[in-house]
């Protein structure tokens, strides 16, 4: 008889327009795919509780990269949840800061705009700083936590930005493409980026894995071929 693949379930949980965090459950544990922002953390876990999950269950925070909107509430959801924090080590700094850290310019005159509007909502806050329970730099597999899948490093949005593959084939990707606002199959580059032809080269990294399913913070899953034709655009 052949080995049973593990059981993997990933359920998005919507904090607000077109952003969303991860929960990912595993045949032995449960972790959560970034934190949302500061504020948010009772709707996390009243998203738990409507699926019978107990705060304490969480084993793992993971977080995709150092910016506001996916750790700024890491630090209460810890302390909702006990489970330790983790994040790549060129964004530990982010965490510890409470803040983003200028490492970061606009792709396009849209995303410079909404930059200046969202500037006052992304200044960071003492509460969020945390210092990171784990800070790992090289490629990072999840069994100990009961998910099968691992981490790899996609620089390019930020210097540590992340990827969980899951054994699955379903990707999640932190901020490394978008959704399409108003075409919601289609895939857009992120808005910032520490270094975006890093970013691209990140993008062609995710694709070398051939996930079957990706996804992202801001829009809805991407297939495949989404991000084939967002790459083909780029060249």
């Amino acid at each position: 008889m052949g080995k049973t693949a593990p059981t993997l379930q990933v359920t998005p949980l919507t904090l607000g327009m077109m952003s969303r965090i991860f929960l990912v459950q595993g045949d032995a544990g449960v972790i959560v795919v970034d934190a949302g922002m500061r504020g948010q953390t009772n709707r996390i876990i009243g998203a738990l509780a409507q699926r019978e999950i107990a705060p304490q269950d969480v084993r793992l925070l993971l977080i995709t990269h150092g910016h506001l909107d996916h750790f700024g509430g890491a630090k209460a959801l810890q302390a909702r949840t006990g489970a330790p924090v983790a994040v790549h080590a060129q964004d530990a700094d982010a965490l510890r800061a409470g803040r983003n850290l200028p490492t970061f310019t606009p792709t396009s005159w849209p995303s410079a705009l909404l930059m200046r509007v969202g500037a006052s909502l992304m200044q960071g806050h003492a509460d969020s700083a945390l210092e990171p329970d784990i800070v790992f730099t090289t490629p990072w597999r999840l069994d100990d936590y009961g998910i099968a899948g691992e981490v790899i490093h996609t620089p390019g949005h930020t210097p540590g930005s992340v990827t969980l593959l899951l054994d699955n084939g379903v990707a999640i990707v932190g901020d490394l493409a978008m959704g399409n606002m108003l075409f919601p199959k289609r895939a857009t580059a992120p808005l910032i980026a520490w270094n975006p032809e890093r970013n691209w080269e990140s993008l062609r990294l995710l694709l070398e894995h051939h996930p079957t399913l990706i996804y992202v913070t801001h829009g809805q899953p991407l297939t495949p071929a989404a991000l084939h034709a967002l790459l083909k655009q780029h060249t």
